[in-house]
């Protein structure tokens, strides 16, 4: 999925620097006009805004929230998805921005940034895969009891809990793996919402402050999204698959 999505980026980036469809005259308009209309307002508040998915704050975040569900699962299929989706998007995005090489918008630019480095947006791919991981984790592990909470009821009562949420942690630690359900009950639904929202804020600010064209922030949301599924498909999902039952075996 990888290469597949970097050989779309590069090609896509190619046509769109060659003037294929008109998207880069109307990328050029639209940068144009965003910074001829700027407003002092709203300058403070789209560079904190750049911050929900600076390099930083998504390695310090993927790295607490693979921590937390490693400690969680005692596995590796949680942690190892966490890591794959950040690490991930960021290998994509090296690889096809290097291969595109196109220049930033030619317009005052507020950021700091490689010039040649505007196609694709990876603050916009990195805040998909972040906040997008992050409501994903939330909902799985809110959807399971803590197995020392379940094992209190009768063994015929018992729901079916996934193998890999029948941890260490929640056997040595139900008080505390119960107090993780309970949060994630809370905040998955939050979660969700900031990931559909704080994306698209994050591209509106990369456009905005003349880091990159419409099309670019297009094209990150894009290789998140695509890559967000992919290792939820692959990887997530394998933490939530239930044991059977009568053998203990994970399907």
């Amino acid at each position: 999925m990888a290469v597949v999505l970097v050989i779309v980026l590069v090609v896509a980036g190619q046509l769109i620097v060659d003037g294929a469809g008109g998207v880069r005259a109307a990328d050029e308009a639209a940068a144009r006009w965003l910074a001829a209309h700027r407003e002092p307002s709203l300058l403070d508040v789209t560079r904190w805004a750049t911050y929900l998915a600076d390099l930083w704050v998504v390695v310090g975040a993927g790295a607490v929230l693979a921590a937390v569900t490693a400690w969680w699962s005692r596995g590796w299929w949680l942690p190892a998805g966490v890591i794959a989706l950040t690490a991930g998007e960021a290998a994509i995005y090296e690889v096809s921005n290097t291969l595109v090489a196109r220049p930033r918008p030619a317009v005052a630019r507020l950021d700091p940034g490689d010039p040649m480095a505007s196609f694709p947006s990876g603050h916009s791919a990195a805040s998909v895969c972040l906040y997008g991981g992050l409501a994903y984790v939330l909902h799985g592990i809110a959807r399971h009891r803590a197995a020392g909470a379940a094992s209190e009821r009768p063994a015929a009562s018992q729901p079916v809990v996934p193998e890999a949420l029948v941890s260490e942690s929640a056997v040595s630690h139900p008080a505390a793996a119960r107090r993780v359900v309970a949060v994630a009950r809370w905040l998955w639904l939050p979660a969700a919402v900031a990931a559909l929202v704080l994306p698209l804020v994050v591209a509106f600010c990369r456009t905005y402050r003349g880091m990159h064209y419409p099309s670019d922030v297009i094209a990150g949301l894009f290789l998140g999204t695509c890559w967000f599924f992919a290792v939820s498909a692959a990887v997530l999902s394998r933490a939530w698959r239930a044991s059977a039952p009568e053998t203990g075996m994970s399907f």
